[in-house]
């Protein structure tokens, strides 16, 4: 269990980069920018991350953990397209909640691992599902279907940023499970060259 005050620091910190990139790029934000905005010394800053990328990378593998618990853990309880509501809404509410953190991970000012945990967060969230879209993708196109579904979901939640997060977050999740039903996949006949 994560004592309080951690959380607390690590959330005012959160909300101090929320707050600087509406002001400034993020290459731009320095460790003395965020202590000073979320009102903690420097060394306070360095006892919770080791660098403003470092902060980034904690915050998505916690969002990825509590994505993960958020959503029901019996397969019989939700359906498919529930469950992947659940994941999308979840998302969604994420984003709105802190949008310039989002916009700067989503659009890659804040760096390519950003973006490629963003992106592996996709698969390990899909590796969790008993319908798993990618269990039936032939390994030599995982890369390209996984790339794909991120691709997707970053464009649509980077229009939702910018269009002020409107539609809400429920009918946007809803969209986003309609979409992806639309099209079944059928892997026959798709296959690489031989060398």
């Amino acid at each position: 269990m994560t004592d309080p005050r951690v959380a607390r620091t690590q959330q005012d910190l959160f909300l101090a980069l929320d707050e600087l990139l509406s002001e400034k790029p993020f290459r731009e934000i320095s460790v003395s920018d965020l202590a000073r905005r979320a009102n903690v010394g420097r060394q306070t800053f360095y006892r919770h991350f080791e660098s403003v990328g470092a902060m980034l990378n904690l915050r998505l593998e916690t969002e990825l953990e509590d994505q993960i618990n958020s959503i029901q853990t019996d397969p019989s309880q939700a359906g498919e397209k529930e469950r992947l509501r659940q994941i999308t809404l979840f998302a969604f509410e994420r984003v709105g909640a802190q949008p310039h953190i989002a916009r700067a991970i989503l659009s890659g000012e804040a760096g390519s691992n950003a973006l490629a945990s963003f992106r592996e967060q996709i698969i390990a969230l899909w590796a969790k599902e008993a319908n798993d879209p990618f269990s039936d993708v032939p390994s030599d196109f995982l890369e390209y279907a996984s790339t794909f579904y991120a691709g997707a979901m970053s464009a649509t939640l980077q229009h939702w940023l910018d269009s002020d997060c409107s539609p809400n977050a429920e009918t946007m999740s809803r969209l986003v499970v309609m979409l992806s039903n639309r099209a079944g996949l059928d892997w026959s006949g798709l296959e690489l060259p031989s060398e």
